[in-house]
Parts: C-alpha cells; structure tokens; sequence
C-alpha cells in the first residue's frame, strides 16, 4: 500500500477497499498489529513512525471518499487539505525523528505534490463554494500555475510552509551522498517553484535558488539528478531570469 490519495487505474476501487477494512475505533490496533508482522526489521522509532503515518493516511483517504459521494457539504476540500497535511508533517518528522532513509524520498514526492492540489483546491473552495461535493484532482490542476489574488490563498501559503519543510530536511541532510536526503532538492524546488509562481511569489523562489548556490560544494553534481528534475528545474529558472530581464543568462 503506497501512500497515493489516488487509486491506481488498473484497480480504482484500492483505497475504497482499504478504508473499508478498518474503523475509527480500531485503525491504531490494525496498522500496529499489520506492520508488527510485515515489517518486523523496523527498529522501535520507525515502526512508531509508520503507525502514525497510516492512522493518518487511512483518515486521510476517509475524508476524499466522503468527500467524493458528496457527504460533505462547502468544506470537504478544507477537511481534505487538513488531513493531507498531517500525513506530510508526519512523513517529515519520520526522516527527521526515525531515521527514514532517503530510498523513501518518493513517499514525500507524492505527499507535497497533492498537498499542493488540495490547497488549492480548498482555496477555490474557500472563494467559489463549491457545491457538487466531487474531488477533481490533476487533470484541471497540475498545468494550472497562472498567479492568483494572494490574500486568497491561505491554504497554498500554508503549504508552501510545509513543502519548504521539506527542502530544508533535504539540503541539511549530512548523511553520505549515496544515501543522502539531497537527491531530493531539485525535485523539492521544483515542488516549490510551482507554489511560489501560483502566489506571485517569485522573490521566494530565488531564496532556494541562493540556498542552492551555498550548497552546490555538498550536492551531487546537476549531471547525476534524474533529467526529470534538472529540465524542470532550468525551465523555472529561465522564467526567473527572464523576468529579472537577465537575458544574457
């Protein structure tokens, strides 16, 4: 079970299923009773760590059901938002507290991504009252990066907080570099590009771009990145430069 709030095409009824299989009452005996016998290798903090992870995963997928048959009325996408967010602040402290290894980078991928759709889907929930209860997820918010009215987007501000969070826990990182959080900081900014460009914040993206440069001496070299990332990355940064009018750069 990864942690996607979207279930995979080839079997859209997943999360619907794992919901299902537990209850408010017993969620915490369940997640501790399946990771006691399938991860019997975690040390204690780990195992604490993922428990609190899946409790808040499985409310999490509750609250995108509900909010999917329309049992919530003009907050499901705030009730999302909220309850996505503890999943991420949760993964966080698990690499900073458990001693997660980097090789699980991909879990806070996926969380900061939809962290991201949700906050913006809660602020146009917040200014438009969306009433028809339904979810709509990527296909009309993934290429959506026009700036909006900032005072409007409390949600997206909050998570850019949290996503910075994140690039803070990967440039810190002083592990080895084969095993290092930093394989995630161009993923991460680009994460944060994105926000920041949404909340006509260009000045906060160029403070990554300058915590960067600092630690470029301890990063692994641009060319060994996923070339994912770096195109991403240099496109952001052609954008920034070209509307500091830098054209020879």
């Amino acid at each position: 079970m990864t942690l996607n709030p979207i279930p995979p095409a080839h079997d859209p009824t997943l999360l619907r299923r794992f919901h299902k299989d537990s209850n408010v009452f017993s969620i915490n005996n369940d997640v501790q009773r399946h990771i006691k016998i399938t991860q019997s290798n975690l040390t204690k903090a780990e195992a604490n760590a993922w428990i609190d992870i899946y409790v808040a995963y499985w409310k999490a997928i509750g609250e995108i059901l509900r909010a999917e048959t329309g049992h919530h009325r003009d907050d499901w996408a705030i009730k999302v938002y909220e309850a996505w967010k503890e999943v991420t602040n949760l993964l966080i402290r698990g690499f900073s507290h458990a001693g997660f290894g980097a090789w699980l980078m991909p879990c806070l991928y996926t969380a900061g991504k939809y962290l991201r759709i949700f906050a913006i889907k809660a602020d146009e929930e917040k200014a438009t009252k969306v009433g028809n209860g339904t979810v709509k997820m990527e296909e009309d918010i993934l290429a959506d990066d026009i700036t909006v009215d900032f005072e409007k987007n409390e949600r997206l501000e909050d998570a850019a907080r949290v996503i910075n969070k994140v690039f803070t826990l990967c440039i810190s990182d002083r592990a080895p570099i084969e095993e290092s959080r930093k394989w995630g900081l161009y993923h991460t900014t680009n994460l944060l590009f994105k926000t920041y460009f949404k909340l006509n914040s260009i000045s906060l993206s160029k403070n990554c771009l300058r915590a960067l440069q600092a630690a470029k001496s301890d990063m692994p070299p641009m060319e060994a990145f996923p070339k994912s990332h770096i195109v991403t990355f240099r496109y952001y940064v052609g954008v920034i430069q070209f509307l500091d009018e830098e054209y020879s750069r």
